[in-house]
C-alpha cells in the first residue's frame, strides 16, 4: 500500500524538479525595452512620454503605441527620453492629415 503513494510522490518531485530545472535555464525575463512613464489626453489629443534607451526605435515605438489609439485621438504626440532623465530627445507627432512626423530635439 505504501509503494503507490511513494511512487506517485517521486514521479511528482521528478516532474517539479525538471520544471524548476527548465526555470532556473530560462531565467528572469528581459527587461522591457521601453516603458510609458506619463500619458494624458484632452479635446481629442493625446501625449504620451516614453523612457527608452533605444532611441533608434522611436518610430516603431510611436506606431506600436497609436495604432491602437488613433481611432479615438486626431493627434497623438510621443515625447522620448533616456532612462533617469526628463529632457525630450525626440517627438513623433500623429495626425490624420499628415501622418507621423519626427521631431529630434
Amino acid at each position: 500500500m505504501l509503494a503507490p503513494v511513494v511512487s506517485r510522490v517521486l514521479a511528482a518531485a521528478i516532474v517539479t524538479g525538471g520544471l524548476v530545472r527548465v526555470t532556473l535555464l530560462l531565467g528572469p525575463p528581459p527587461p522591457p525595452r521601453w516603458t510609458i512613464t506619463h500619458r494624458v489626453s484632452a479635446h481629442r489629443a493625446l501625449v504620451v512620454e516614453v523612457e527608452t534607451r533605444h532611441l533608434d526605435e522611436a518610430a516603431a515605438i510611436a506606431r506600436a503605441i497609436s495604432d491602437a489609439e488613433q481611432p479615438h485621438f486626431d493627434e497623438i504626440l510621443v515625447f522620448f527620453h533616456s532612462p533617469g532623465r526628463r529632457d525630450m530627445l525626440r517627438r513623433i507627432q500623429w495626425t490624420r492629415a499628415h501622418g507621423y512626423v519626427e521631431t529630434m530635439y
